[in-house]
């Protein structure tokens, strides 16, 4: 059972590879870029769950890949981490995962803070019209 987990924990793990490297525009080396991204975007929606889990998987299966009998022997992965593994590149590919969350978010902040300095600058042009309009109105009593 444990080396049946352990080869759908491997090729889950090579497809998220693939996706994150297509998420990032890179030849390879998908989901250690994503751990570095991650890194960078401290304050990125669910970043404290997505980051030790990929930090984990990508150990175990450095540890399938280059150890000898390792992909038999690992009894360490669960049918949860493959669920895991495939519904976070599903998200990924939607745009979902705290990486495209965190930039949707940065764009929104910046629109917002533009649309309020320009509310800013038209309020007080307002004001500033309102009161030379008050101060001739008061040098004509």
């Amino acid at each position: 059972m444990s080396n049946k987990i352990n080869l759908a924990f491997f090729n889950a793990y090579l497809e998220l590879d693939k996706v994150c490297a297509q998420s990032l525009d890179i030849p390879r080396g998908g989901v250690s870029a994503y751990i570095n991204k991650l890194v960078e975007y401290r304050f990125a929606p669910g970043r404290s769950e997505a980051l030790p889990r990929l930090v984990k998987y990508r150990k175990l299966r450095n540890r399938m890949a280059h150890e000898e009998n390792a992909l038999s022997e690992i009894d360490e992965v669960t049918k949860s981490d493959v669920q895991w593994i495939n519904r976070f590149a599903k998200n990924l590919s939607r745009g979902r995962d705290p990486i495209s969350l965190f930039g949707k978010k940065t764009k929104t902040y910046a629109i917002w803070r533009k649309t309020r300095l320009v509310l800013i600058i038209i309020l007080t042009a307002l004001l500033a019209i309102g009161a030379v309009i008050l101060l001739g109105e008061f040098n004509m009593l």
